[in-house]
């Protein structure tokens, strides 16, 4: 992962730069991935909204967690909020690449308005995140990514950097924790052997069921000329 730029924002990373299987490059600075914005400090705004010139932010988390930890300073500034709520998806079915093909199935119409809303005039730059910016934003980016046609050992490569964020994520979450009441021995760190292969089992799910990204986004509704615009949107001319 490249060095972190932000006092207070962990997990943060452009999607930009990777390559397609065509050869095609993403355009760095259009849209990156995140933890939650909620805990930017000052400079940390600045820099998105003054230096990347942000556009937009699409929030996966639900109702519960806004509420919890609120939207962050960058309530106050001119950018747009798009609520897109992944929740009531059973995280533990089976295992986590379980889970991502069930956000994928259960939760396809949002995560299709997602991309739509990605499309429209004037949305990017775009920050997409979630809590920890792990298992939703992470399925969202892989999709992204893989509607671009970057390939799947990249897909997986860009996924398995968050697991650099996790100590520092873990120990955030354990001061969030204490600080709401809590006794430290109820604290369960968050782990990565859980997650271990779930981007590969998960591209796969995709190809067995969908018979790819393409087929995933066709079924919910995004059509030939949607991905067109993604793609000129999204990758150097």
């Amino acid at each position: 992962m490249a060095e972190n730029v932000f006092e207070n924002l962990l997990n943060f990373r452009d999607l930009g730069g990777r390559v397609t299987a065509d050869g095609e490059r993403i355009r760095p600075g259009l849209l990156f991935r995140s933890e939650s914005v909620a805990y930017l400090s000052a400079a940390d705004t600045s820099r998105l909204v003054d230096d990347f010139g942000l556009a937009t932010v699409v929030d996966l988390r639900g109702a519960k967690e806004v509420t919890r930890n609120g939207r962050g300073p960058l309530e106050h500034q001119p950018v747009r909020y798009v609520s897109v709520p992944i929740t009531d998806v059973t995280r533990g079915l089976d295992n986590i690449a379980t889970f991502y093909v069930e956000m994928l199935t259960r939760r396809g119409p949002e995560v299709a308005g997602l991309l739509r809303a990605l499309l429209e005039p004037g949305a990017l730059p775009a920050v997409v995140h979630c809590e920890a910016g792990c298992d939703r934003t992470g399925v969202v980016a892989a999709l992204i990514l893989g509607l671009l046609g970057v390939p799947d050992g990249d897909i997986v490569a860009d996924y398995d950097l968050t697991q650099e964020a996790f100590p520092a994520m873990n120990a955030r979450w354990k001061d969030l924790f204490l600080a709401r009441g809590y006794p430290a021995e109820r604290f369960v760190e968050e782990s990565w052997i859980e997650r271990e292969r779930a981007m590969e089992s998960t591209i796969e799910a995709v190809r067995e069921r969908w018979g790819g990204w393409a087929g995933w986004a066709e079924a919910h509704g995004l059509d030939a000329d949607d991905l067109s615009r993604l793609r000129k949107l999204l990758l150097e001319a």
